[in-house]
């Protein structure tokens, strides 16, 4: 199974806000996954012939400058069509000053997403911050 990830694309801009939400502490808010690009709200199940895949989230300033956030896409059970918990792709970027929004996204392989349950990680300087859920159906 091959499957692209596109860029990972930081958007700046200046924010300043505070809150104490887990969300907050986590260094990611308003975490969006869908089939659509710059969709609004989570699915938290896709169709198998989607065209891609896409994750957003917005950076908080928990992140320092200069960290280097990574997004992973894992198949965690695909009946069999790729072992448990498989690391289908990542794409890491370095993290400036002044952004604050990440993008990633999976295009769709040849036969389409298999069937099954998936995750995508946010993981900042190594460390896990986010794992979002999701299935293919």
């Amino acid at each position: 199974m091959h499957i692209i990830v596109k860029t990972v694309r930081a958007i700046a801009f200046i924010a300043a806000f505070t809150s104490t939400s887990a969300a907050w502490a986590s260094g990611f808010e308003n975490i969006i996954i869908s089939n659509t690009k710059d969709a609004d709200e989570t699915q938290t199940t896709l169709p198998a012939d989607s065209a891609a895949i896409y994750l957003s989230a917005d950076v908080t300033d928990e992140i320092d400058s200069g960290s280097k956030i990574t997004v992973s896409w894992i198949a965690v059970d695909t009946n069999g069509v790729a072992p448990a918990n498989y690391k289908i792709d990542e794409a890491s970027f370095d993290i400036g000053s002044l952004e604050n929004h990440v993008n990633s996204s999976l295009s769709k392989p040849n036969a389409g997403f298999p069937v099954g349950k998936y995750e995508a990680v946010l993981s900042v300087d190594g460390k896990v911050m986010e794992t979002v859920d999701f299935s293919i159906k």
